[in-house]
């Protein structure tokens, strides 16, 4: 499936994985698909990259971006959000907010800006990725049996994974 949506109401990722799971949450939470889109954008730098895009659209109503908090970590992250949009010319808070930072629409001279939304993984407060936040949805019993055989693989020397990987691999696993 191809998440590649082109209206006024989008929700920026970073890659397959995070349109999955967005996509899951909101079929559980009967979210209509009509709410909003999603845009696979195949890294962290290109979904801030088509964020600057989509900001220069007068069409735009919405736009959401949800990425990664681990590169190299949640405040080098935010300041490059922060970056990205202070160019555009929109205020940004300091640090993200707890529950996600909404920046409402708004009208600066001659150019009018979208809703934005911005999530980092796995909780806007600490570095981690989509799979960090994962792991906190998993049932315990069914995650410690996948730790195990992540462990166990591991052990034997049958993976590649780096350490700062390894919940990607429960997750996976799981």
């Amino acid at each position: 499936m191809a998440f590649k949506h082109e209206g006024p109401k989008v929700l920026l990722t970073e890659g397959i994985n995070d349109c999955h799971v967005i996509s899951a949450i909101c079929k559980h939470h009967n979210l209509s698909e009509d709410l909003f889109g999603l845009y696979e954008c195949g890294s962290d730098e290109k979904a801030l990259k088509r964020l600057s895009s989509l900001l220069k659209r007068s069409e735009q109503e919405i736009i959401g971006i949800v990425i990664d908090a681990d590169n190299p970590n949640l405040t080098a992250k935010w300041q490059a959000v922060t970056n990205r949009l202070q160019k555009d010319g929109i205020t940004i808070p300091k640090v993200p907010q707890q529950l996600g930072t909404i920046i409402p629409a708004s009208e600066h001279a001659t150019k009018k800006f979208a809703r934005i939304g911005i999530w980092l993984m796995p909780n806007n407060q600490l570095d981690g990725m989509l799979e960090d936040f994962c792991i906190k949805l998993a049932a315990p019993a069914a995650l410690s049996f996948a730790e195990k055989c992540v462990n166990d693989a591991k052990n034997s020397q049958y993976t590649t994974f780096s350490e700062t990987h390894k919940t990607k691999a429960v997750i996976h696993t799981f």
